[in-house]
């Protein structure tokens, strides 16, 4: 009979744990978070944006047109890669782009970080899940303002567009008698954003006969619902 000594089941041991990790990491992939936001220079997205706006009571005026986020460049700051966003605007599919604005943008193993006129605000933190929460204000003198992560990894479809991976970030979410508060943005992995919402509403509050039933007085609502992109899967 074969005698086993000891450096052999030290050996064996060790391969089998070996393997057992090899196969954990097969059949459970480690996903790089960072995915959510994914930044290249040439990558664009495409936006149709509808601005509801409340000027009188339960009467809106609605616009539509569309947004182009590409980035156009980056650049090396403190080691860090920053990279350049150049926004655009036009009314139709047939009328030509019209720069409205430049902004960056850079993200590393902690946090993505979008930076419009001076004012740092952080868009997501790693890791992704829904314990996760942040002060997205971190970096600038604004209030601060808590966000967290809600459905990750559901799917999600805007327009004829469907994704299979996506988080939501979630703000503010509040509706009383008085008003409406709603953050919400929608990231697809490997995609980026491909929706988001603004709500900020106030309800009538002028006679006992409207108070209470939801009835707009004054705000805006705003989506962002993606098109197109370089990025889609």
């Amino acid at each position: 009979m074969l005698k086993t000594t000891g450096l052999q089941v030290a050996i064996l041991l060790a391969f089998l744990i070996i393997n057992v990790g090899c196969h954990d990491r097969l059949t459970n992939p480690v996903y790089d978070d960072s995915a959510y936001f994914p930044l290249e220079v040439g990558n664009y997205w495409i936006y149709r944006v509808t601005t509801e706006t409340y000027v009188t009571t339960n009467t809106s005026t609605k616009q539509t047109y569309q947004i182009q986020q590409k980035i156009s460049s980056s650049y090396t700051r403190n080691e860090q890669v920053v990279f350049v966003i150049d926004e655009s605007t036009r009314p139709t599919d047939q009328s030509p782009w019209k720069l409205k604005s430049i902004h960056t943008v850079y993200k590393n193993l902690v946090e993505v970080v979008n930076q419009e006129g001076n004012v740092p605000v952080v868009k997501l933190l790693f890791p992704v899940s829904a314990t996760t929460s942040w002060n997205t204000n971190l970096y600038n003198a604004n209030p601060p303002a808590l966000l967290r992560y809600q459905d990750t990894g559901r799917p999600f479809s805007v327009g004829k567009l469907n994704f299979n991976d996506t988080v939501s970030v979630l703000g503010t979410n509040d509706s009383t008698l008085v008003s409406q508060e709603k953050y919400l943005r929608v990231y697809a992995r490997s995609t980026g954003c491909v929706y988001q919402e603004d709500r900020s509403l106030a309800f009538c509050q002028r006679s006992a006969d409207c108070i209470g039933k939801g009835i707009v007085e004054s705000g805006t609502i705003t989506k962002w619902e993606l098109l197109t992109s370089d990025r889609l899967p």
